[in-house]
């Protein structure tokens, strides 16, 4: 055998011989460990039963410490850590109405004014208490005549296209609301008016006589000269800034997106304006959906297609805040809901007859099924417009005063309970718009004054209806008996509209055609008379002959209800609006996202 095969045989045994080793370690390991398992678990597992009473205690002890850590931890964490609202997000509001235009000076139902509060600018608007609040104006002076007023406007104000917006636009809005020919709705009230420039800031108005509430006329929404300056002014309804608006306010235009579904669903898509003067909004997005019935709008918010709801029925908001996904809100609108009474009716001219109905009415019974709880409405001024108001006392339910009045009206009762005079039976048309809280009114009204002898007739207009126009067949020619009637008293207490003797035609607004010397030379002092004090007194003394007078029975205020999500922040009960659409005043500062946040020291 050679020296190489000698050398590759002790290398073959060297191998096998380190194999074998390893094998009988690996062995003995491996029955070493089999024996200690056997010896220290296995042989010892009957141990554990014995001491199972001991190891319980420890598990027990053991986990409750870790438990009290856990605990400890969670309490300390709440000391510095809160569920806070959070910027971002989508805000997507639902609503009743329609969107035909997004021009604001033709803005006419609740969804197109809610849109132009949305992306246009004002010189005032009215806030969360319901007082007269500067938005582009800054602040203004009248003269000692109360007939010249000078306006001052932000000077940091911009349009959507970073265009500074300035006097400039707001004398070129104005003479297009003044022509009649722009179609403007309120371009009448402005023929008489006078503006003009200033400086760059200022514009100054003359009024052909002293009128104390003109600051409020100016909340109308402001246009971009520079846009639409050559357009001409008949075709400014039709052009397409009525469909792609560029605006001022807190939100600029993004799509207008309108559904084929039946309920008639559309989308204001706007997203959020970085440079607005009083700062970028709190979300990013903000949604503006309408349908077309309280139905659909209380569907889509269930499946939380939207955020919130406004202006939601008494029914609706009576289920919606009970179910637990929702917070449900009750900010008071400064109007009042009236039985208008038609003094030139055959039967209600008669001044203690309309006393009688006053006094037969249960006003807290009426309140109460409406069910959320309204504030009352007695007098057709506010009482938070004017607070002596409140001293004022108002006849009180009297049933047996009621029927004494009637009968020594000369209405007796017939065999079948019903008043009559001069074969005459008592029968009153009450009239109102198709709606779930006015008919509950009208229904409880007719229920009481049917225990005074008086049948009722009601009859429901339904304003949804393109064939039955609730202004020309019923307002206009006054073809009712008792009106159940919205009227918007406003941010100031001139009430002429409603109760001066001029406003009593066909297109005026004194919905009881109320005729009376010294109601009218009251209202009409007052809206002239600069001093507070003296207006004071002047609608004081309307008040009191008002109430003589009973051209209307006051029932109560309305509130704007509003449902949304849990964990948005937007409206609140407290606050107090002239419109519901007042409620965008501080937009800017509405959130949709919550997060846990640190608490500052």
């Amino acid at each position: 055998m050679s020296r190489i095969d000698r050398s590759w045989q002790k290398f073959q045994n060297l191998r096998m011989n380190a194999k074998t080793g390893i094998f009988r370690g690996v062995r003995k390991a491996e029955d070493a460990t089999v024996g200690h398992a056997r010896r220290f678990i296995l042989d010892r597992w009957g141990n554990v039963y014995e001491a199972r009473r001991n190891i319980g205690i420890w598990l027990s002890g053991v986990g409750l410490l870790i438990f009290i850590m856990v605990a400890h931890f969670i309490f300390l964490r709440s000391g510095y850590v809160d569920i806070a609202p959070i910027r971002g997000g989508t805000y997507a509001e639902g609503m009743v109405g329609d969107i035909s235009t997004l021009n604001p000076i033709y803005a006419t139902t609740a969804s197109e004014i809610a849109a132009s509060r949305l992306m246009f600018s004002s010189l005032f608007r009215y806030d969360d208490t319901g007082s007269l609040s500067g938005d582009l104006a800054t602040g203004y002076n009248v003269d000692k005549t109360g007939k010249i007023y000078t306006i001052s406007l932000h000077q940091r104000a911009l349009w959507h296209d970073n265009t500074p917006l300035t006097v400039d636009d707001v004398i070129f809005t104005l003479n297009i609301i003044k022509r009649s020919s722009s179609g403007a709705p309120n371009s009448e009230g402005w023929r008489n008016i006078e503006f003009k420039k200033v400086d760059n800031t200022k514009i100054e108005f003359k009024l052909p006589s002293a009128y104390t509430p003109f600051p409020n006329t100016l909340t109308f929404s402001i246009l971009p000269k520079h846009i639409l300056e050559r357009v001409p002014i008949h075709s400014l309804r039709e052009d397409r800034f009525s469909n792609s608006p560029i605006g001022s306010g807190p939100f600029k235009f993004s799509l207008l997106q309108r559904t084929k579904e039946a309920n008639k669903h559309t989308v204001l898509h706007m997203i959020r304006n970085p440079r607005y003067y009083k700062g970028a909004s709190k979300v990013e997005r903000f949604q503006l959906h309408t349908y077309s019935d309280n139905e659909s709008l209380v569907a889509a918010l269930k499946s939380q297609s939207i955020n919130a709801a406004a202006d939601v029925t008494s029914d609706s908001f009576g289920k919606l805040t009970h179910d637990p996904r929702f917070n449900g809100y009750t900010p008071t609108v400064n109007a009042g809901v009236y039985a208008i009474l038609n003094t030139d009716s055959e039967i209600l001219k008669d001044a203690s007859v309309r006393s009688a109905l006053r006094y037969g009415l249960d006003i807290k019974r009426i309140k109460k099924d409406i069910g959320y709880n309204p504030l009352s409405a007695d007098l057709p001024i506010l009482d938070s417009q004017i607070a002596s108001l409140k001293n004022i006392k108002i006849s009180q339910y009297n049933q047996d005063k009621a029927n004494d009045i009637l009968e020594k009206a000369g209405w007796k009762r017939d065999v079948s309970g019903i008043r009559t005079k001069n074969n005459e039976k008592l029968i009153l048309r009450i009239a109102l718009k198709k709606d779930n809280e006015y008919e509950k009114v009208a229904k409880n009204i007719a229920d009481q004054w049917r225990l005074l002898g008086i049948e009722s007739q009601i009859s429901i207009t339904d304003t949804s209806d393109p064939t039955q126009n609730f202004a020309s067949l019923v307002l206009q020619p006054r073809d009712y008996d008792v009106l159940i009637y919205n009227l918007s008293v406003g941010a100031d207490p001139d009430v002429y509209a409603y109760w001066h003797s001029s406003q009593a035609v066909a297109r005026g607004l004194n919905l009881s055609n109320y005729k009376d010397g010294i109601s009218d030379d009251a209202l009409s002092g007052g809206r002239s008379r600069p001093k507070d004090s003296l207006r004071e007194a002047k609608y004081r003394n309307f008040v009191n002959r008002w109430i003589q007078q009973v051209p209307a029975i006051g029932l109560y205020r309305p509130a704007a209800l509003y449902v949304s999500l849990k964990g948005v922040q937007a409206v609140n009960s407290d606050m107090r609006f002239i419109l519901s659409t007042d409620r965008y005043f501080d937009v800017q500062n509405w959130t949709v996202r919550t997060n846990s946040v640190y608490k500052t020291p």
